[in-house]
C-alpha cells in the first residue's frame, strides 16, 4: 500500500503526559496499558494545555523504531512550569515532517498505517514522531487523525514544505541556518 503524505514544518512544543521507555516487541502491551490509564481522569491534571487535542510521540530513540524509545501520551502546553506528579514534560522537537491523515476503524486504523510506514521509503530523522487526536477523531468522522514522521531537513527540498494547517501562528523554521 502506498502511503500519501505532505511535507510540513513544525515548531517546537511541549507535551506533558504519561510516560513508558519501550520497544516494538513491548509496545503492544505497553501503550494501550499507558493510554488506557491516561484516559482514567490524567488529561485533566494537566493545567496549561494549549488544546484539547491527545498527543502520544515516539522519541528518544536508541537509534530506529527497531531499538527501544520513549513513548508519551498526553497534551501540548504552553510550558512545563507545573508538572503533575507522576507525569513527565517532553520536547516535541521543531523541524519537518511527513504528515499522514489516517482514517478508518481504531485500532486497527492506526496498526495498519504503523506497518505501512514501516515498509515506507523515506529519510527519517527518528527525533519525534506522533499522533495527533483532535476534535475530528469520532466515529463520525471515521477516526480521522494526523500521523507525523521526522525527516532530516537536508532530505527536503523546501519549495515542497507547507505550513501544518493544524497549527495556529509559526515560526519560520530556517533552512540555510539548518543545512550545514
Amino acid at each position: 500500500m502506498e502511503l500519501d503524505y505532505e511535507i510540513v514544518r513544525k515548531p517546537k512544543q511541549y507535551i506533558i503526559g504519561l510516560v513508558v521507555r519501550t520497544d516494538n516487541e513491548k509496545a503492544m502491551k505497553d501503550i494501550p496499558t499507558i493510554c488506557e490509564k491516561f484516559q482514567d481522569g490524567w488529561q485533566e491534571k494537566i493545567k496549561n494545555c494549549v488544546n484539547d487535542n491527545i498527543v502520544c510521540a515516539y522519541m528518544e530513540y536508541d537509534e530506529d523504531h527497531t531499538k527501544p524509545y520513549t513513548y508519551i501520551i498526553g497534551c501540548v502546553v504552553s510550558s512545563c512550569d507545573y508538572v503533575p506528579a507522576g507525569m513527565a514534560c517532553k520536547e516535541l522537537a521543531e523541524g519537518i515532517y511527513a504528515k499522514i491523515e489516517v482514517f478508518g476503524s481504531y485500532p486497527e486504523s492506526l496498526l495498519a498505517a504503523w506497518e505501512d510506514i514501516w515498509d515506507l521509503d523515506i529519510d527519517r530523522a527518528y527525533t519525534t514522531d506522533f499522533e495527533v487526536y483532535n476534535q475530528y477523531f469520532t466515529e463520525e468522522n471515521d477516526y480521522y487523525f494526523s500521523i507525523y514522521l521526522s525527516l532530516p531537513i537536508e532530505s527536503v527540498d523546501p519549495d515542497d514544505v507547507f505550513e501544518d494547517e493544524e497549527d495556529g501562528d509559526e515560526d519560520d523554521f530556517d533552512f540555510e541556518d539548518d543545512q550545514e
